[in-house]
């Protein structure tokens, strides 16, 4: 009897703290802290259900990527002496093996993924629609501190909610959740477009170009074009209905900013060319201190000051890049951590699908959404701190857990009626 309530719980509970991630502040960190309370209760299961079964499918590089990231990253953080708020960016990395014992404990139904993702990515829509288009905010935000951690996070539901309808068209989901999904996806892509959010742009068309792939591999090359044709069609159509503000002129200004840098030096936005010169700075004071790098302290003072002598101001305290950020701060083996946990995630989930003698749909769907998530996360990179943000920590940790979970029971079901 407990066994069927704690089934029937999880999946509720979960899901609605799914769907408010980008519309309730700190709901992503109470997702991850539920989670990860659930798992601890049922921890004694964890060497058996989880461990075992994750190695055994493939897994390994995923844990080791998280290991190393977790060795260094604390390590380097004893090292500069830094205090407890440091430690806790790395909370979710921790609480990662709880997070997925809790769902192969509760082994919710795949359902749960794709209604609380479409309805996530729905309700950012309809909140962005209101911020943007009825108050007239100007970029939305959703429940968020920064527009462009909302604008990221909801192309991340968007592809969750188009894998979700490509996986039920050859799953024969019912049509109303097809429906639903599809309307997910374009709440999801509707939000980000009204975050002003350049640096996510590419991932929707990167996304979609690989899912209409994915989608219509049994397809004649000519049918996958014209569908492909038509898809980046309607998205076009869809900035082009944007509030010009938003998009189109965010668009057209950054490739001026960026031109202009490349031929001058110039600094002429707070947006594309500012990153330009922080990511050249950030080259130089990585050359500088290599090994063990600034500390976060010194970086921002030492970023501030070459900033503020060529005329950019000294209150940028971050290059906006994943990668140059870690570098500056952590230096090489900073980079070197940042690299493998990112490359274990890639590797791990393109691995399961490996590992599988006849991977089905199901498989084959889950792992490469989870190669996608890295990937997007690494476009994300380009523009946003991503592992400095508590947003984009909780959420990927999150649902890359999830999709591991989902695969781990899948796939020992499957091993479990071989034998």
């Amino acid at each position: 009897m407990l066994k069927t309530s704690r089934n029937i719980l999880f999946p509720w509970v979960t899901g609605l703290l799914m769907a408010g991630v980008l519309v309730v502040p700190g709901c992503y960190a109470l997702l991850t802290y539920w989670l990860a309370i659930y798992g601890l209760i049922y921890a004694k299961s964890f060497l058996k259900d989880v461990w075992r079964p994750s190695l055994s499918i493939g897994a390994c590089p995923i844990w080791i990527g998280l290991i190393v990231y977790l060795f260094i990253g604390i390590g380097l953080g004893l090292w500069h002496g830094y205090k407890g708020a440091y430690f806790e960016a790395y909370l979710p990395m921790v609480l990662a093996p709880f997070i997925l014992n809790a769902v192969v404990a509760a082994r919710p139904p795949l359902a749960m993924l794709w209604l609380a993702s479409a309805t996530a990515a729905i309700l950012a829509g309809l909140l962005a629609c209101y911020q943007s288009l009825y108050l007239h905010a100007g970029r939305a935000i959703g429940a968020m501190n920064n527009q462009i951690m909302f604008g990221d996070l909801s192309v991340v539901l968007a592809m969750f909610c188009a894998f979700g309808w490509i996986f039920g068209s050859k799953d024969r989901h019912p049509l109303w959740l097809r429906l639903y999904l599809s309307f997910g996806v374009v709440m999801g892509l509707l939000a980000s477009l009204l975050s002003g959010t350049k640096g996510g742009w590419m991932s929707v068309l990167m996304v979609s170009l690989l899912l209409i792939s994915f989608a219509l591999s049994n397809w004649h090359w000519s049918k996958r074009f014209f569908v492909a044709a038509a898809i980046l069609v309607a998205i076009v159509v869809l900035v082009w209905l944007m509030p010009a503000e938003l998009v189109m002129d965010r668009v057209v200004g950054g490739f001026k900013a960026a031109h202009i840098w490349f031929l001058s030096g110039q600094i002429t936005d707070g947006s594309v060319s500012i990153r330009l010169e922080m990511w050249r700075q950030a080259l130089n004071m990585i050359a500088d201190e290599p090994w063990a790098g600034w500390n976060t302290s010194g970086a921002q003072l030492e970023l501030a000051s070459r900033l503020n002598s060529i005329g950019a101001g000294n209150h940028w305290t971050q290059v906006e890049n994943d990668l140059l950020q870690t570098g500056i701060v952590h230096g090489i083996p900073g980079s070197f951590s940042y690299l493998v946990f990112y490359g274990g995630l890639i590797f791990g989930f393109s691995r399961i699908k490996m590992r599988q003698a006849h991977p089905g749909f199901h498989v084959v769907a889950l792992s490469m959404l989870g190669v996608l998530l890295a990937i997007v996360m690494i476009e994300f990179g380009f523009s946003v701190v991503v592992l400095g943000r508590n947003a984009f920590r909780h959420t990927w940790i999150v649902w890359s857990m999830l999709l591991l979970g989902y695969l781990i029971t899948s796939c020992s079901f499957k091993h479990k009626n071989r034998n």
